[in-house]
């Protein structure tokens, strides 16, 4: 075991309307010594805008919450909260205005010490804030010897339990992952769409065989949802006029006919590479004829589309544009038998 080294002591997270704010604290701990990141300033061009965002986070010591009524409402910053819960980061909410948080960002930051900085912020509010930094003992960084899975492979949620993942840890996962994903300032992504973190999590509980996890070094670099869904559902879908919703999972389990739907297949922006994107097409495939032997025949299936490499994949494996969906996404339909005998889809998987 060794000490870890962090390169930065602070990481701001704070919504664009607090810019000047979230400046002025920042030169003000800067002059103190300390390193902060802050976007837009330590983002590298040319790097993903969340996966830089989310390496900010892993290399900080502390998160400092800048919290208004503007960043309240942030799904920006509600993703940020996420990702430094999920890496047990301690965050410092720092209220610049006078009102309770959302449930959800409630939900994430749970019973803690606000700083309140208002009506004006103070160099006491700063020094506070700096003790914090120094009181934080230092922490260490396990060698890791026991790792199960080394090369990219495909496991299912019931699996990634057995690994040491709890439900929590895998959706506050999938929701990182398609920030990285699915890019806000390019899709129309916010909680009414996609739900709530607690929608998720029941998602995830009750749909383990029809979820699953991309892993390397024991870590979730990517997941799959591939559900069987009402007919009612998926009109609803494939028009454009919905997102899915856990409501219209069907109960496949008592067999019969189905339509399904894809609804994402994310994969982190540095792993997104050909081989990882088949490992999620060869699962859909044995997850179709897995469920024909336990006599539930897929008809139609759709898919969500948010990426070029993904589009380019599908149009190849024969489905075709339909619509865009709520949240500006591509959406795709194809039939079973057809994706099942397409040339490519037998010549890999078909062995």
């Amino acid at each position: 075991m060794g000490t870890t080294i962090y390169k930065y002591d602070l990481f701001i997270s704070y919504s664009s309307s607090n810019t000047k704010i979230a400046e002025y604290i920042v030169e003000k701990i800067e002059k103190k010594g300390y390193k902060c990141f802050i976007a837009p300033r330590d983002i590298r061009t040319g790097i993903n805008y969340a996966s830089e965002i989310i390496s900010g986070i892993s290399n900080s010591l502390a998160v400092l919450l800048i919290f208004s009524n503007s960043s309240n409402k942030s799904a920006f910053v509600l993703r940020e909260v996420n990702s430094a819960v999920s890496r047990n980061k301690t965050i410092i909410p720092f209220r610049i205005e006078d009102f309770l948080p959302s449930e959800a960002m409630e939900f994430y930051l749970g019973p803690t010490h606000w700083l309140d900085g208002f009506p004006e912020i103070l160099d006491t509010h700063l020094t506070s804030i700096v003790k914090i930094i120094d009181s934080l003992s230092s922490k260490e960084e396990i060698l890791r010897n026991d790792i199960k899975i080394n090369k990219p492979t495909i496991v299912s949620n019931k699996e990634a339990l057995n690994l040491g993942y709890d439900y929590k840890k895998i959706t506050m996962r999938e929701i990182e992952l398609d920030y990285m994903c699915v890019p806000i300032e390019k899709f129309d992504i916010n909680e009414d769409i996609e739900g709530t973190l607690n929608d998720w999590i029941d998602t995830v509980k009750e749909n383990e065989e029809a979820s699953s996890l991309l892993i390397e070094n024991d870590s979730i670099i990517g997941y799959c949802d591939f559900y069987p869904i009402t007919e009612k559902g998926y009109e609803s879908i494939i028009s454009g006029k919905e997102i899915i919703r856990d409501t219209m999972i069907d109960l496949y389990c008592l067999g019969g006919n189905y339509d399904a739907y894809i609804s994402m297949i994310a994969i982190e922006p540095k792993f997104a590479n050909q081989e990882n994107y088949l490992k999620f097409f060869h699962w859909i495939y044995n997850r179709i004829i897995k469920w024909k032997v336990n006599d539930v025949e897929i008809e139609r299936i759709g898919i969500s589309v948010y990426s070029n490499i993904l589009q380019k994949f599908v149009e190849l494996f024969g489905f075709k544009y339909v619509c865009l969906n709520p949240a500006k996404g591509k959406v795709y339909e194809t039939n079973a038998q057809d994706l099942m005998n397409n040339p490519i889809i037998k010549r890999n998987f078909n062995k």
